[in-house]
């Protein structure tokens, strides 16, 4: 499979790297382009091809990935030409099916990433158009959960999927910052009170993840009657954190929708 990826920014290039790590392509099938030759440099030590021509990493590739931000994927179409015979699948956020279907021949998927993608535990979502074939939504899918995790969703709930999961690292990293900071002001080194905070959210997303218990049951089990955790809990409760996370999504959401074409 020879497939392309327009831009290297911060999203271009985790989702290269993500790609590679998870052996999902090999280096040699992947093409990466940019403008910006300092990232094209950087990004080709990976093993995968460079350039800074668009219309050239089109032409050599049967799958093209659109990693540029939202208000230059009008631009950037406009210099491409992607035959039918191609798949495109937009990463951009904001992006409708419908715009780019009036500006490529191609058949279309889009995507709703995130930034944990070189990690390897990438949170994403997908909403297929009727161009796209089952074969199209095999290969992603499959390399989409070999990067993390992937849902299909209808794409109206896409901006859903941006405040969620799109936004959601940023949320958790307040998260991991309040509680590191929480720990330190308690005596805890700096260094050890991050490595406990990360790992405390790395471990309990594994937790919930692999378990068949309800969310409520988990916190169950973590809060003896009482104990120290249903103290801490009951101040959680009492600052409203739950609305305010849910007010969160639901603001980015709706600016993902403002900024929606």
């Amino acid at each position: 499979m020879k497939v392309s990826i327009i831009g290297c920014g911060n999203l271009g290039g985790s989702f290269t790297e993500g790609i590679l790590k998870s052996g999902g392509l090999k280096p040699s099938e992947i093409t990466v382009s940019d403008v910006d030759e300092k990232k094209i440099e950087k990004i080709g030590k990976l093993g995968v091809k460079t350039t800074t021509d668009n219309r050239r990493a089109v032409r050599e590739s049967e799958v093209i990935f659109l990693a540029v931000k939202p208000d230059t994927v009008d631009d950037v179409l406009d210099g491409l030409e992607i035959s039918e015979d191609k798949l495109l699948i937009s990463l951009a956020a904001g992006v409708s099916t419908d715009f780019l279907r009036e500006r490529t021949d191609a058949r279309i998927i889009r995507v709703m990433p995130n930034i944990c993608a070189g990690l390897t535990e990438m949170a994403s979502a997908y909403a297929t158009t009727e161009s796209s074939t089952e074969e199209d939504e095999e290969f992603l899918e499959n390399l989409l959960n070999q990067m993390g995790c992937a849902v299909k969703v209808d794409e109206n709930l896409m901006d859903a999927v941006t405040g969620l999961s799109g936004s959601g690292p940023a949320y958790v990293l307040l998260v991991v910052k309040a509680l590191k900071e929480a720990g330190e002001d308690l005596g805890i080194s700096e260094g050890d009170s991050l490595k406990l905070a990360a790992q405390t959210v790395k471990g309990t997303g594994e937790w919930v993840l692999n378990s068949d218990e309800t969310i409520d049951e988990l916190i169950d089990r973590v809060c003896s009657p009482k104990g120290t955790t249903i103290e801490g809990v009951k101040v959680l409760k009492d600052e409203k954190i739950e609305e305010s996370l849910k007010r969160a999504v639901r603001s980015a959401a709706e600016r993902s929708q403002e900024l929606s074409k």
